[in-house]
């Protein structure tokens, strides 16, 4: 059994430094070139470079995305992004589209292909195709089952013996095949061909996320027997009770987490586990990428301890957890988790020590959430190897950064932490 890469989301600056922070063996994140995820910041011109040398300097990969399937007038752009990638000195690109990786060949040749999720590899002939067109590893459809999984990695054991393979174990699903649902097109108003909200480009305005309800309409001919639907989308700013309707998100997945599964995925061989996220908070990631590298962690030690990952992984939660398509039923939530339980997301993030030194240790921080300085709880500190230390409200306090008292605090805010604990740096989450 070998130990897969835990591979992050880095959808900006922010994020990148707290998947190295949080434990990463490799991330990736977007450049110039199209990607699946139009709307994170990424990484474009220089910035791409100053990423990479933060990530190596770390000892942590780093996996350019160019995995949209692009159109003719899209190329351009591919190929620049290829350039930006080659001069970063990136450690592989994520590609899903054969053009793409076709002038990859030719325009990066020395950068590993690792092949998209996007491209719904799910037989080892496709696994064959892309080991002899000269990828290095593939990213399997998430719309694999287990048993589906588990004779893929045989068959790689045995015909295409080095070949790499990974796994989504994190994240969002698609109700379509990963990458390919049109509904962005119809229900936004754009057309096919035009620029915008089309998934396969990365632009994918999540409509399986909005709540709908459902009544059924009489037309002069049933077919077969059966009425037909009509879908009444509703916008709203109280999702939980708009009106007195009933109101529901039928079509949206649950969110895939396989941490149950990881050792068995290990004993396969599965060189790769990867989280979703590049266009998800800070925030969220510090705890999933926390829990995820303790469970690893575990694993090597041989004292495997998935119900401690799940236990924090629960605060990150914002929709029901599934083993998805990978389980036996696609609709059961995993278990070990108590919906019940409060949810706590982290409130704040520290940013540098403090020049406000004349009452102790101070750090600037920037507040991820409304905060509440009485609050009884206190402060748990979020902090690598799922530590969770705990400071009183006798243990520290937040000033505003004119020195008045801190008696409300929103996201986005700046303040200053008073507290002393050895645990406190750079990069680590508060809640």
């Amino acid at each position: 059994m070998r130990i897969p890469e835990l591979l992050l989301p880095a959808g900006d600056l922010e994020s990148l430094a707290t998947a190295l922070l949080y434990g990463a063996d490799a991330v990736y994140l977007g450049a110039d070139g199209p990607n699946l995820r139009a709307r994170a910041a990424g990484f474009a011109g220089e910035g791409l470079n100053e990423a990479a040398a933060l990530a190596h300097a770390a000892g942590v990969k780093v996996y350019v995305c160019v995995n949209a399937t692009p159109r003719q007038q899209d190329l351009p752009l591919v190929r620049q992004g290829l350039d930006q990638a080659v001069e970063a000195k990136a450690d592989g690109l994520i590609i899903a589209d054969p053009g793409v990786a076709r002038l990859a060949v030719r325009h990066a040749p020395n950068l590993p292909i690792h092949v998209s999720t996007q491209a719904n590899t799910r037989n080892a002939e496709a696994l064959a195709f892309w080991r002899d067109f000269g990828a290095t590893r593939a990213n399997l459809a998430r719309e694999c089952a287990a048993r589906e999984v588990a004779s893929l990695c045989a068959e790689r054991d045995r015909a295409l013996p080095g070949f790499e393979l990974e796994v989504f174990a994190h994240g969002a699903q698609c109700m379509a095949f990963s990458g390919r649902c049109q509904l962005s097109v119809h229900m936004t108003g754009r057309a096919v061909n035009e620029p915008g909200r089309t998934a396969c480009l990365g632009a994918c305005a999540h409509p399986c996320r909005y709540e709908y309800r459902r009544r059924s309409v009489l037309e002069e001919r049933k077919r077969e027997g059966a009425d037909a639907w009509e879908v009444l989308e509703q916008w709203t700013d109280a999702p939980g009770a708009p009106g007195n309707e009933d109101w529901t998100q039928f079509f949206a997945p649950q969110d895939l987490c396989l941490l149950w599964h990881a050792k068995w995925l290990a004993r396969l061989g599965v060189d790769a586990l990867k989280i979703e996220g590049r266009t998800r908070s800070s925030a969220y990631l510090a705890v999933v990428a926390d829990a995820w590298r303790f469970a690893l962690d575990s694993l090597a030690a041989g004292a495997f301890n998935p119900r401690a990952a799940l236990t924090e992984l629960r605060h990150a939660a914002t929709r029901p957890l599934t083993s998805g398509l990978f389980g036996a039923d696609p609709q059961r939530s995993i278990p070990g988790l108590d919906p019940r339980a409060p949810r706590r997301m982290p409130l704040l993030r520290v940013l540098a020590a403090s020049e406000n030194i004349s009452s102790g240790p101070a750090w600037d921080v920037e507040l991820k959430g409304t905060f509440d300085p009485a609050r009884p709880e206190g402060l748990t500190l979020v902090l690598p190897g799922l530590l969770r230390p705990v400071l009183g409200p006798s243990e520290f306090r937040l000033e505003r950064p004119d020195g008045l008292p801190l008696t409300a605090a929103h996201p986005g805010q700046r303040a200053v932490l008073f507290a002393a604990h050895p645990g406190l740096r750079p990069g680590v989450f508060a809640r």
